[in-house]
């Protein structure tokens, strides 16, 4: 092997090990994601939560008409409180097309204090007044209630 061989080898080896590093250290690709937003970190029962729902999909999500969300209770693990049942067919509806943003309001109810969130069942990639098939659970960020 000449000195030239050598050479082109060593900075073959080199351009290879620079490809392999940059392939590491580049930042994979964040994924699409729904953001869920409350206007607020503390809320007292019987107020007003505004919560914030961005679409950065390329589908529809759309909501269910029986359970738009559940209010979870942090103990230790999340936990959902009871709801009754729903005597009306549960369809899709509050769709939120791709990369676009809708707001809702909810009065808290007479709950336990403490850190909560939003429990929320969507249905990703479905029409409104189809009959809903949660596909995903989706939640809000931590909130307390006083």
């Amino acid at each position: 092997m000449t000195k030239k061989d050598i050479l082109i080898i060593l900075i073959g080896l080199i351009l290879l090990g620079l490809i392999t590093l940059a392939v590491f250290l580049v930042p994979p690709k964040v994924p699409e994601e729904v953001n869920i937003i409350t206007d607020a970190k503390e809320y007292r029962r019987g107020d007003v939560l505004k919560v914030k729902i961005e679409n950065n999909l390329e589908e529809n999500i759309c909501f269910s008409s029986c359970y738009p969300y559940n209010i979870e209770k942090k103990n230790g693990e999340w936990s959902s409180y009871d709801y009754e049942n729903c005597l009306d067919s549960d369809l899709n509806e509050n769709c939120i097309s791709p990369k676009e943003v809708k707001a809702f309001e909810l009065v808290i109810p007479l709950i336990d204090t403490g850190f909560h969130r939003l429990g929320i069942s969507a249905c990703i990639g479905c029409n409104v007044d189809e009959i809903f098939e949660q596909g995903q659970k989706l939640y809000s960020n931590d909130f307390i209630i006083k």
